[in-house]
This record gives C-alpha cells, structure tokens and sequence, in this order.
C-alpha cells in the first residue's frame, strides 16, 4: 500500500528549494555564466573550463593533473575530460609526474599562441559582465563567491558521511 504524503508537505519544501537553495542558484548563475563565456570563447575552440586549465597550467608551469583539479575545484574525471582534447590538438603536453601514477601538465607553444587569441575574448566577456553586474556589485560577489566555496569545503566532508554512508567492506569470499 503506498503512503499519501498531503501536497502541502511537499509543495512548500519544492517552492523553498526554487526560491532560496543555495545549491540551485548557484548552479543556475554558474550554468548562465559558463554559457556566456563559452559561447564568447567557442570561436578559438575552447569552454571556459579549458581556458581555466590553460590559464593555471600556464602561470603554474608544469603543474600535476591531480593539483590542478585541486586548484580548480574539479573532480579528476571532469579534469581529463577537459585536458584530452587540449592534449590532442597540441595545446598541453602531458608528461609522467615524479611517481608512475602522477601527470604533469605544460602548455606548448600552441597552447600559448591559443592563449594569446583566447585572452582578449576572455577580457571583453569579463568587461560586459562587469558592467552589467556593476563594479561595486562584483566586487562584492567576487567574494562571496571565495567564502562560499571556503564554506563549501569545510561543510562538505562531515556532509559526505551524512548523505552517502559507506558500506561495511565485505570479507573475501572462499
């Protein structure tokens, strides 16, 4: 027999998660903001997340992969994903690490040239958002936007535990 659960008890909470949540509105302005530097950066062939690797590669010199996602705030599945085609099209060389696990990332001489083109699309992008935000407005959000991923962070491993309990490891098997 299923459970009726009264629409108020429901409907209430979904208006709350639309109006308020945190996590929501932030993804729906990140989605909007990577959509504008995306489509402004998709004429040099690159997303706004492989203009960040290529920005921190290049002012970290040769920087392990493991790092960089650190650095970006990007899980490593999402990293490589990003880094593949800027390692085939010669933008980034990856080379072994210090370990036999660990990548290090360079950019090439391309990838400069590429960052040459892609800067000045980044700077107008960056100038109009600015201006339609408003200076003293970004300034503002700009820090936010470092407190909320510092909170973020040291909300998330105590969340973790939380949300998605680990299971009991299973003895081997005979």
């Amino acid at each position: 027999m299923a459970v009726r659960v009264r629409p108020d008890q429901v409907t209430t909470p979904c208006a709350e998660v639309v109006a308020d949540c945190a996590c929501e509105g932030l993804r729906r302005a990140a989605r909007a903001t990577s959509r504008l530097y995306g489509r402004a950066l998709s004429g040099v062939g690159l997303t706004a997340t492989q203009l960040a690797i290529l920005v921190a590669t290049r002012l970290r010199g040769s920087l392990p992969l493991s790092r960089l996602a650190k650095g970006l705030g990007l899980d490593r599945t999402t990293l490589y994903r990003a880094v593949r085609p800027l390692q085939r099209r010669g933008f980034l060389r990856i080379l072994p690490g210090q370990n036999e696990r660990e990548r290090v990332a360079t950019v090439t001489a391309k990838g400069e040239r590429l960052l040459e083109k892609a800067l000045p699309i980044w700077e107008k992008t960056q100038q109009r958002f600015v201006e339609g935000v408003g200076p003293r407005a970004w300034t503002a959000l700009s820090s936010a936007l470092k407190q909320v991923v510092s909170v973020a962070s040291a909300i998330e491993p105590s969340t973790r535990a939380s949300v998605r309990p680990r299971r009991p490891r299973q003895p081997p098997r005979p």
